[in-house]
C-alpha cells in the first residue's frame, strides 16, 4: 500500500539536481524488478515527514510529493516482523493510522499459502550511522501474488544496502546545495546591509532577504547602543504592528550576551526543549510573549563582532510545523556575525555624523562670533578713525602731535583690515550664506585687480605680467563676482607684498577640458615647508623674520581657500625659502 495523491503534503524541498532524480527513479525500478515487485517507492526524510521521491510501477506516479508522518511509521515499526534490515506488517496488524495516509494496490488475494494481501506492509527503514530515519524502501504488489521468500528477502535486503547509500549520499548532496544557497543569500544579505548607515536602513536592506532565506514571516532586530540603550526594529510578511518589548527587555539583552558568548542560537517554542541558560519562569515569559503575537516557533540570534554583543536578531514563524534546521542554525549565526558589522558600521556612521554635527555647530559658532566681534569692533573704530582726520586737519598742531595722529591713522586702517578680514573669513566659512552663482570672466577679474595693484607695484618698481593661452576664449567660471575678485585681490598683493624691490610678478591663465586654472608666480621670500604645514589656519604668520616685516592680518589665504573651495575648486600652493612663491587655483569652467 502506498500515499494516494489527495493525501499529499506540499513537499518542504524539491529535487532539482537531475542526475539525483535520475539515480533514485533507478533505485526505485530496480527494487521492484530484482525484488520480484510491480510497484515500490522511495521516501527521503524531510522534516517530520517521510517524503516520496521517486516511484515504479503502474499509476504510482501521482504518490510523488506525497508524505508519511514520522511518528505514525515508527508505531508500524513497533508491530512489524524483522526480516534483517526488512520490516513486515501483516494486515491483520496494520494500524488505523496509516491506513489513513495509505492506498490499496489493485492486487487480488489469492488462495495459497503466504498468499500477499492488499494491506500487506514490506518495507526497509533506511538509516543513517546514528540510527536516525533518513529514508524508507517499500515495495508492493508481488508479481507470484505471494510474501516474499527466503530468496526474493536476501535481494531486497541486499538492494536495501545499496538504496540507503543512495539516499544518503543524495540527502548529503542536497543539504550541501541548501548551504550553498544559503552562503550565497547570506552574502547578498551583508552586502546589502554593510553599507547601512542607520539600524532602519540596515533592516530596510535586509530584512525580504533574511526572512525569504529562513522562511520566516517576520523578524525583529534590536542593536544596543554605546550608553546601553537599545533601539528595536519590526518587520513582518503579514503586516503585524510593532509588538510591545518593553517586559522582555532584560531577559532578550541578557540571552543576547549569553548566546553571543556561546556562540549559538536558540529556537524557541512549546515543542522544542530550550537552551539551559534559559530558567523555567523566563521560558514561560517568553512563549507566552509570543503566543500573544501569534508566532509559535521563533529562533533568537545574537549578534555581535569579536568578543562585544551589540544586539540581537529574533525570527518568527506562525507554525512550528517547519523545524528549525541545524544548518539554519548555522547560517543564523553566521549573519548574526555579519548584521553584528553591520551595526557596528552603523554605530560608528552615526558617531562620525555625531562628531561631524558637533564640529559645524563649534564652526558655525565660531563664525557668529567673528562676526559678532568684529561688528562690534567696527562701529567705535570708524568713530575714532573720524576723530583721528578730524585732528589730522587742524593747522597748530606741532609736528610731534602730527607725527602721533598719523600714526594712529595708520594703526587704525590696519585694524580695519583685520576686521574686513574677519568678516569674510566669516561670510566665506559659513555654510549657510547663500551661494547663487553667475557666469564670470576671469580675464577681466584679472584685469582690474592688476589695476588695483598697480600703485603698490610701481612704488617698488615691481612688473607684472599677465600671460593666457593664445588660443583660449573667455576664461568663465560660475561664481559670485566680488568673492573670485577677493581671491585674485589677495593673492596678486601678497606676491608684490613678499617680492623684492624691482622683481616680477606674473599672472597666468589657461583654460583645461573641465577647468580654468590660474596663477600667480612671484620671485619673492618664499615659504619654508613647516610654514606651509600651516597655511590655512587663521591668524598663521610666518617664522621668517623678513616676511614679518610685512604687515599683515593671517587670514589672506584662509580666505582665499575657502572661497576658492566654496566655488568647487582646490588651491595648491608651491614655494621655496628664499626661491619665491607659485600659487595656482583650478575652478570648475563653466562650459
Amino acid at each position: 500500500m502506498e500515499l494516494p495523491a489527495e493525501e499529499r503534503e506540499a513537499p518542504s524541498t524539491t529535487w532539482s539536481d537531475a542526475h539525483t532524480r535520475a539515480s533514485l527513479q533507478v533505485l526505485a525500478e530496480g527494487a521492484a524488478a530484482l525484488g520480484g515487485f510491480g510497484e515500490a517507492a522511495i521516501r527521503v526524510r524531510r522534516g517530520n515527514g517521510l517524503e516520496v521521491v521517486a516511484t515504479a510501477g503502474p499509476g504510482t506516479a501521482e504518490m510523488i510529493g506525497t508524505s508519511l508522518p514520522v511518528e505514525v511509521l515508527d508505531a508500524e515499526l513497533a508491530n512489524a516482523d524483522h526480516w534483517g534490515v526488512l520490516r513486515f506488517v501483516p494486515h491483520e496488524r496494520v494500524g488505523p493510522e496509516v491506513l489513513e495516509y495509505s492506498h490499496l494496490s489493485a492486487t487480488e488475494v489469492r488462495d495459497v499459502p503466504d498468499a500477499w494481501h492488499p494491506i500487506d506492509l514490506l518495507m526497509a527503514p533506511l538509516l543513517d550511522d546514528e540510527g536516525v530515519i533518513r529514508g524508507l524502501l517499500t515495495v508492493d504488489s508481488p508479481v507470484d501474488g505471494c510474501r516474499p521468500g527466503p530468496i526474493q528477502r536476501a535481494a531486497l535486503i541486499s538492494y536495501a544496502g545499496v538504496a540507503r547509500t543512495q539516499v544518503l549520499l543524495a540527502l548529503e548532496r542536497e543539504e550541501l546545495q541548501a548551504r550553498v544557497r544559503l552562503s550565497i543569500e547570506t552574502r547578498a544579505i551583508v552586502r546589502q546591509a554593510l553599507g547601512e548607515d542607520s539600524l532602519d536602513k540596515v533592516v530596510e536592506a535586509s530584512r525580504i532577504a533574511i526572512a525569504d532565506c529562513f522562511n520566516a514571516a517576520g523578524m525583529w532586530l534590536s542593536a544596543f547602543d554605546s550608553r546601553g540603550g537599545a533601539s528595536t526594529v519590526w518587520w513582518s510578511h503579514v503586516g503585524y504592528d510593532l509588538p510591545m518589548f518593553a517586559e522582555l527587555d532584560e531577559l532578550a539583552v541578557r540571552l543576547a550576551h549569553l548566546y553571543w558568548k556561546d556562540q549559538r542560537v536558540a529556537h524557541l517554542s512549546r515543542q522544542h526543549v530550550l537552551h539551559p541558560g534559559l530558567m523555567a519562569e523566563d521560558a514561560t515569559l517568553a512563549l507566552d510573549f509570543l503566543e500573544s503575537v501569534q508566532i509559535t516557533s521563533a529562533l533568537f540570534v545574537p549578534l555581535g563582532t569579536g568578543t562585544e554583543c551589540l544586539g540581537y536578531l529574533v525570527l518568527a514563524r506562525l507554525s512550528d510545523t517547519t523545524p528549525w534546521t541545524e544548518m539554519e542554525h548555522d547560517a543564523a549565526l553566521d549573519i548574526g556575525h555579519d548584521l553584528g558589522r553591520a551595526i557596528a558600521n552603523a554605530r560608528q556612521l552615526e558617531q562620525e555624523r555625531a562628531l561631524v554635527d558637533r564640529l559645524r555647530e563649534l564652526d558655525r559658532y565660531r563664525t557668529d562670533l567673528m562676526n559678532t566681534v568684529a561688528h562690534e569692533l567696527r562701529n567705535p573704530l570708524a568713530s575714532v578713525s573720524g576723530h583721528l582726520e578730524l585732528i589730522e586737519e587742524e593747522e597748530e598742531l606741532s609736528g610731534d602731535v602730527r607725527r602721533s595722529v598719523e600714526a594712529a591713522i595708520r594703526g587704525a586702517g590696519r585694524l580695519e583690515g583685520v576686521i574686513e578680514g574677519l568678516l569674510a573669513t566669516a561670510h566665506a566659512s559659513d555654510p549657510d550664506a547663500t551661494f547663487d552663482p553667475v557666469p564670470v570672466d576671469l580675464r577681466s577679474v584679472v584685469a582690474a585687480v592688476v589695476d588695483e595693484c598697480a600703485h603698490a607695484a610701481d612704488a617698488r618698481s615691481i612688473t607684472i605680467t599677465i600671460s593666457t593661452a593664445a588660443s583660449a576664449g573667455a576664461f568663465v567660471v560660475p561664481g559670485l563676482p566680488d568673492e573670485l575678485h577677493r581671491v585674485l585681490a589677495n593673492l596678486l598683493s601678497n606676491a608684490v607684498k613678499y617680492s623684492h624691490d624691482g622683481a616680477s610678478v606674473s599672472v597666468l591663465l589657461a583654460q583645461g577640458e573641465d577647468e580654468v586654472v590660474f596663477t600667480v608666480v612671484d620671485q619673492g621670500l618664499g615659504i619654508s615647508d613647516e610654514d606651509q604645514l600651516h597655511l590655512f589656519k587663521e591668524f598663521f604668520r610666518s617664522n621668517n623674520p623678513e616676511a614679518l616685516t610685512r604687515p599683515g592680518s593671517g587670514l589672506g589665504l584662509v580666505i582665499v581657500d575657502r572661497i576658492v573651495r566654496r566655488h568647487g575648486g582646490r588651491l595648491d600652493v608651491e614655494s621655496s625659502l628664499g626661491h619665491g612663491t607659485s600659487v595656482t587655483a583650478r575652478l570648475p569652467s563653466a562650459h
